[in-house]
């Protein structure tokens, strides 16, 4: 098959139009959840497990400036679906002993903290808004 000019710029035209008809299609689809709680912490958690694994640099820069204790009030340990080492009261079993690095780093911007308020609870942690 012997592809000629005209065949590969309406090839490309075609190509472009899929991309502007998708480029308007994702955003109409996605709009409705926007304001989803789930979609926020499946996003916190997507963004949590980026920065701890492949931007330790950047975590360790935000510890630097955090303000404040953890409640342990099990609030971050709820988010998206409930941790398994949460006690009935809602008290981390491995608190003192071997937490993963995310448990450990959490919250690890305001944006961590937001999404704890938004479950209607005061993070024991802060940043400075300035910051």
């Amino acid at each position: 098959m012997q592809l000629n000019s005209q065949s590969i710029h309406r090839w490309f035209d075609q190509i472009a139009g899929l991309t502007i008809f998708y480029h308007h299609l994702i955003p109409a689809v996605t709009q409705p959840f926007q304001d989803s709680r789930f979609v926020l912490h499946v996003s916190g958690k997507l963004r949590r497990f980026w920065l701890v694994h492949f931007r330790k640099e950047s975590v360790q820069g935000q510890l630097l400036v955090r303000e404040g204790d953890c409640r342990q009030c099990g609030t971050c340990c709820n988010l998206l679906f409930c941790c398994p080492m949460l006690t009935k009261q809602s008290r981390c079993s491995i608190y003192s002993s071997c937490r993963p690095q995310a448990c450990k780093v959490f919250p690890i911007d305001q944006r961590d903290i937001d999404e704890v308020k938004l479950c209607g609870v005061q993070c024991g942690y802060r940043y400075e808004r300035n910051q």
